[in-house]
């Protein structure tokens, strides 16, 4: 147990429960292909359509083709992990070190590129992305550089 700054104790061996309420802005739409055993070291060129629900649509205002996104969406796990999967044996590296998908939280942050879109119909067509057909889509963010994210002085 540790020591908290109000003076109470907290208990680091407990997860805590928080709920939160996520709700998609739309859909990922890619062609059916042949599941193969893909190599870590794969960077993956698969095209997708991003399918935006009408209420977002307005966000995509000032995309353009060309443009780099980071695209956040939530995969179900598949259910095949081993009790504690985050926990690593025989040397192996833990969940964090990895891209597996079966993780304590599934969410993926995955870099895509703009090839086009149909604002009006709320369609973003993208490559680079690598998931399955129907995952929905949590967030849609513009890749930015470290220094354009940190642009306070570091004293």
């Amino acid at each position: 147990m540790t020591d908290t700054s109000m003076g109470q104790r907290l208990d680091l061996t407990r997860t805590p429960t928080v709920a939160f309420i996520v709700r998609p802005i739309g859909l990922v739409h890619t062609v059916p292909r042949k599941r193969v055993r893909i190599p870590t070291y794969f960077v993956p060129k698969g095209r997708a359509t991003l399918e935006l629900f009408h209420p977002y649509l307005p966000g995509l205002q000032g995309l353009y083709g060309g443009l780099d996104l980071w695209v956040i969406t939530y995969h179900a796990p598949s259910g095949q992990a081993s009790m504690e999967p985050y926990q690593p044996g025989d040397g192996a590296p833990g969940v964090f070190a990895t891209t597996s998908m079966e993780r304590p939280n599934p969410i993926e942050f995955l870099r895509a590129r703009v090839v086009d879109l149909s604002m009006e119909k709320g369609l973003l067509h993208v490559v680079g992305l690598d998931l399955e057909d129907g995952v929905p889509i949590l967030d849609i963010r513009p890749v930015t550089s470290p220094h354009q994210r940190l642009n306070h002085s570091v004293v």
